[in-house]
């Protein structure tokens, strides 16, 4: 993962990937998992599961995500999955996504 910092649904140079970063006051993991995907996607965060069929929970449970990498910022914790057609990397600072 980049350890360059981006804002919130800045895409990364050099790669068609996109990172959210999360946490503190800011968005939950998951929340920025989804801003990501529909980053790639060219639709909204509200309009992904109706525009593309990707609902986060059907790969991931939301909460159990939030809680492995929102809760602890200095574990190291990096879940990777697949989500519909993208990878996506979460960490305790950001999510990114990339088509697979």
């Amino acid at each position: 993962m980049s350890s360059a910092t981006f804002g919130p649904n800045e895409e990364m140079p050099g790669a068609e990937a996109v990172r959210v970063t999360h946490g503190g006051d800011e968005r939950l993991p998951s929340r920025a998992v989804v801003e990501a995907i529909a980053e790639l996607a060219g639709v909204g965060p509200d309009e992904l599961a109706d525009e593309t069929g990707i609902v986060l929970y059907d790969y991931v449970d939301p909460d159990a995500l939030n809680a492995m990498v929102g809760t602890r910022p200095d574990s190291g914790v990096d879940v990777s999955l697949t989500v519909g057609d993208y990878a996506v990397s979460v960490d305790e600072m950001a999510a990114v996504a990339r088509p697979e």
